[in-house]
Parts: structure tokens; sequence; C-alpha cells
């Protein structure tokens, strides 16, 4: 996938002004690793969101240099995480939409930095979850990171659509390996 990426930015650098769609998620060997070596039990997934008082174009778009991201068809960048969520828990067969455990969430955070010869990013999510109807976890977490850039656009650009899309299994990661989440859900 990264390749395809990779190609497709490049054409992209190449116009001025190109929209890039991501691809959907699938699952990752670590986040279904974690999920089958736990007492974590099924689980269904509820509304995502855009976090109220945030830019509605944050949900659908993200600028990188004279190019942007987009989610996959039909998606926003919430849905994109509930996807990489229910890819992760399909994965695992921890996926069951009437299990009394609800997880739910708001996108708080999304942002890419591609200048001078450092480029970083952020994704963030407040996390929800439900028991019975009771909320049992309500916590923001956010993936950082940094890696080196080029001032070439083209190489610079498909590296920061590779972290960029990387973030939402790392979210997912951070989620299931925090220890108040993982109290919640039992």
């Amino acid at each position: 996938m990264r390749v395809r990426i990779a190609l497709a930015a490049l054409a992209c650098g190449l116009a001025t002004g190109c929209a890039m769609p991501l691809a959907l998620q699938q699952q990752t060997f670590e986040n279904v690793q974690l999920l089958a070596a736990s007492d974590i039990p099924q689980m269904a997934l509820g509304e995502f969101s855009l976090a109220k008082g945030l830019p509605a174009g944050m949900d659908k778009s993200l600028g990188i240099r004279a190019d942007s991201v987009t989610p996959p068809a039909g998606l926003t960048f919430s849905g994109y995480l509930k996807q990489t969520l229910e890819a992760e828990l399909t994965g695992a067969g921890k996926l069951n939409p009437s299990a009394p455990v609800v997880i739910s969430g708001e996108l708080t955070r999304s942002h890419v930095q591609t200048s001078g010869s450092n480029s970083s990013g952020e994704l963030g999510a407040r996390f929800h979850v439900t028991r019975n109807g009771t909320a049992a976890f309500d916590k923001e977490l956010v993936v950082t990171e940094e890696w080196p850039s080029s001032f070439f656009g083209v190489e610079a650009i498909p590296a920061a659509m590779n972290h960029y899309n990387g973030f939402y299994p790392k979210l997912v990661t951070k989620l299931l390996q925090d220890p108040d989440f993982r109290a919640a859900v039992r």
C-alpha cells in the first residue's frame, strides 16, 4: 500500500492541488494480537464524529503542502477512525453489534506539518465507553510523531501521507493499551 500511496502522491506532486484519498484500513498484527491475548470482551461500536467546536473541514480533508489527503469515499476522518477500530475488532473476533460494551469517539486533533527538514503530525480522539448504557470511560488519547523530511514535495508529501495513515492504527493501539480503558471494558 505504501508504494501505491507514494506513486499517487508523486503524480499529485506533479499536478497542482491534488486530493489523495486514503485506502480503507486493514487489521494490524499488533492490534489483533493485543485484543486476542487479553481478556477484553466483545464490543460494539457507537457513533464517531468530529468534536464539537472544530471546523467541519477538519473531518473531510487534511492539507499537506499544496496537496490534500481525504478519507476513503463515503467516510469522514472520524468515520475512518471507526473503520480502523472495526477492522481490528473484526480481526480478533471481538466485534459484536449487540455487546453491552460500546465504544464511541470524537476526533479532536488531525494535523501534519511538512516544512523544513523535519515533519510532524498528530491524531487525537476522545473515546467514550458505555457498559449497559452507563458511562465507564471518557478520555482523550493522542499520538504524535516526528520524522525527517525533504525540501522536495515529491518526497515529503508521500512520507507525510504514509505517516498520517499510520496514525490511525497507532491511536487504536494506544486505546487498547490504556489501563483505564482496559479496566472499563472488563
